[in-house]
């Protein structure tokens, strides 16, 4: 159990460090590619590695959790509900881009905007909850 544990622990954290990662390489494409066309290809490439980082952390932490024998702390509830407001905001930024497909500046600029306020949501959401799981006595 404790090599499952430590293994799904190094998983946890890089797969949290990578999320981190990707959320910034979004953000800095979204906010310095200017041709829209350009900028949504690249999104459409990475944002899918992004949330693959999200879902590898989050299964990694039901696996520490289940293996701890589902004990609740304080660490644990930040955690998912910080997992829950990740995929809220995607779900968003998801129908928003859906709506940019028209050659509309308006909606691109939307778009741009709510972007960029998710991913930097994201980023600092992931190092805050990331740095209070060290500090939090478990």
């Amino acid at each position: 159990m404790d090599e499952l544990l430590k293994m799904s622990l190094d998983i946890h954290i890089f797969s949290v460090v990578a999320s981190i990662i990707f959320c910034i390489v979004n953000l800095f494409i979204i906010k310095n590619v200017e041709n829209y066309i350009a900028m949504t290809k690249k999104v459409e490439m990475f944002t899918p590695i992004y949330y693959f980082f999200i879902s590898l952390a989050m299964f990694t932490g039901f696996v520490m959790w289940a293996v701890s024998r589902f004990k609740f702390d304080i660490s644990v509830y930040l955690m998912v509900l910080s997992f829950i407001a990740i995929i809220v905001g995607a779900a968003k930024s998801y129908k928003l881009f859906k709506k940019t497909r028209i050659k509309d500046k308006n909606s691109q600029k939307v778009f741009r905007e709510f972007a960029i306020k998710k991913y930097i949501f994201d980023a600092i959401l992931l190092i805050l909850v990331a740095f209070l799981a060290f500090l939090l006595p478990a």
